[in-house]
């Protein structure tokens, strides 16, 4: 098999000839460069997402600015609507402020939600799929930020800090934005589910610490059994991002429809090893991400860890990437792993 046909037999469910091992496009600088070509050459395989819905805003009015200060870059974004208007601000492309600080913020919100237009962009996936080529894959997003409904509040609308006060508040405009966006989301799923492509990623980056197990499964569970049957029916498969703690939802996520767990990471980010995770879910496909200390190993050290690992998670359904940091000797410790997993066969 070739890499690009061991990620897709993995992907499916089925047991690769070797293992095979991802990375995130954004961590790639340049694809063309000798640096990139030379992995790429040894079976490194580059995942993209192809957002293949757009959205019209409806008397909505969007103004952005960049401002230059001592301590970095800032990009101030304004959405004014007849109701208000909300901003959100970026330091050096991180969130600096975010949309939803009150619950005025939250009914603003509600209000654009409601006058969203979610159309068709399937042009886009054929021009990802260029990108990569037989080098990668290109996965299906709904959205610029792909997350569910209650996730999308939780990591770009409200920030954890202030959406973890809201949701324990009870919040009533919270749960009213989560409705009308649940409504928006079916739709856009809706309009993914016609669309080319097999695989689709939801980037949920789920803090089941501010959730708990009771709200995953009024707001995130439910979502997933209402949406992952229209996309099975056109033929595609669904990938959840969950790096962090799992263990506490462990049976809920069993019991979901859900096919692949991606960015799965061992402790200490996450709570769960690969073998307990196989043993709670042998119907899933594990996406899994090496914790990046690891790669500063010497180099014996990181083979021995893969080894480990490989043995913990088993060869059937399971794949390594690199989704939640590019480690400073990448051009050292990538190939140190490319070899053992393709040693492993």
């Amino acid at each position: 098999m070739q890499p690009k046909d061991c990620l897709i037999a993995a992907l499916e469910g089925l047991t690769p000839d070797y293992t095979p091992y991802s990375i995130y496009d954004f961590f790639v600088d340049d694809i063309n460069s000798d640096k990139w070509k030379c992995l790429l050459d040894k079976g490194l395989l580059i995942t993209n997402a192809a957002i293949t819905v757009k959205h019209i805003e409806h008397d909505v009015e969007t103004c952005e600015k960049t401002v230059q200060k001592s301590d970095g870059t800032y990009k101030i974004v304004t959405k004014e609507t007849p109701i208000g208007s909300i901003k959100q601000v970026f330091r050096n492309n991180w969130y600096h402020e975010f949309w939803l600080k009150s619950p005025k913020d939250y009914k603003i919100m509600q209000w654009i939600i409601e006058h969203t237009e979610p159309l068709p962009d399937y042009d886009k996936f054929e021009q990802k799929q260029q990108e990569v080529g037989d080098q990668g894959l290109t996965c299906l997003c709904q959205a610029d930020h792909p997350r569910t409904p209650l996730m999308l509040i939780n990591v770009d609308w409200a920030g954890t800090e202030q959406f973890g006060m809201d949701i324990a508040s009870e919040v009533p405009e919270l749960f009213e934005l989560y409705e009308a966006s649940k409504k928006l989301f079916l739709k856009e799923i809706e309009i993914l589910a016609k669309g080319p492509g097999r695989y689709v990623k939801w980037l949920e980056n789920l803090s089941i610490d501010t959730l708990g197990p009771a709200r995953y499964s009024k707001f995130m569970l439910n979502i997933y059994n209402e949406a992952v049957p229209i996309l099975e029916a056109s033929g595609k498969r669904v990938s959840v991002h969950y790096d962090g703690q799992l263990n506490v939802i462990a049976d809920l996520i069993a019991s979901s429809p859900v096919h692949i767990i991606e960015s799965l990471t061992e402790p200490p980010e996450g709570d769960m090893t690969y073998d307990l995770c196989q043993a709670k879910w042998p119907d899933k496909v594990l996406w899994a991400n090496i914790n990046v200390e690891l790669y500063g190993q010497s180099s014996q050290q990181l083979r021995d860890d893969v080894i480990a690992k490989r043995t913990r998670m088993g060869k059937k359904a399971s794949i390594f990437e690199i989704s939640e940091g590019l480690p400073d000797n990448w051009e050292q410790s990538i190939p140190v792993v490319l070899e053992t997993l393709q040693q492993l066969r």
